[in-house]
């Protein structure tokens, strides 16, 4: 899970507190009288912060919709990765519960869904979540994602002397060669998998 600032911990801390008490989260009225917030757009907008850094969700229209989610579990799905060619990589605005052991160590994480058969070899499959520790290196071997000309792939990441490889793990798929390493940029690094079927 990503940093808080020390309000918006605050506001975090009140919700669990309160749920913990009643059973049920607090309105925004609540909340703001509570911490002493004379307006409740305060209180969404630190609610809005902590659905984005994935501590809850909201149902929409619902003054007592808050659910929280335990530290670690809740990822930001950001789109579709290819386990074939390269597509686009473009952000979504859904998130999935993941088990704390897939999220241990510096963060943060974010989740793809993958697109394609060319990880099959690493029981990577078409339809999966794969949990994605961003950084923006990767060590020799690693199954990364990478991101070609704005669009994503995942493969394992082979560094050579004058060029980096892409390697895909089924035999109908080559390398991609990477020359110009300006033109490829590591998003992050494979640390698990989901299947929903």
């Amino acid at each position: 899970m990503q940093n808080l600032t020390l309000n918006q911990k605050k506001v975090l801390d009140f919700i669990k507190s309160y749920v913990n008490k009643n059973g049920t989260p607090p309105t925004y009225e609540v909340i703001a009288k509570n911490l002493g917030y004379k307006a409740k757009s305060t209180v969404h907008h630190y609610i809005e912060v902590l659905i984005s850094k994935g501590y809850m969700t909201k149902e929409n229209h619902l003054s007592h919709g808050l659910t929280l989610h335990n530290e670690g579990n809740l990822l930001p799905v950001l789109g579709k990765v290819a386990a074939g060619q390269p597509i686009d990589f473009k952000k979504a605005d859904e998130h999935v519960e993941v088990p704390s052991f897939m999220v241990k160590g510096p963060g943060p994480y974010f989740v793809l869904q993958v697109s394609g058969d060319s990880m099959i070899g690493e029981c990577i499959q078409d339809g999966d979540y794969v949990i994605i520790r961003q950084q923006k290196t990767a060590n020799q071997g690693d199954i990364v994602v990478a991101e070609i000309e704005d669009s994503a792939t995942i493969k394992r990441f082979h560094k050579k002397r004058t060029h980096i490889e892409l390697h895909s793990a089924n035999e109908k798929y080559k390398p991609i060669v990477v020359n110009d390493s300006a033109q490829l940029r590591i998003a992050g690094v494979f640390c698990g998998l989901l299947r929903t079927q």
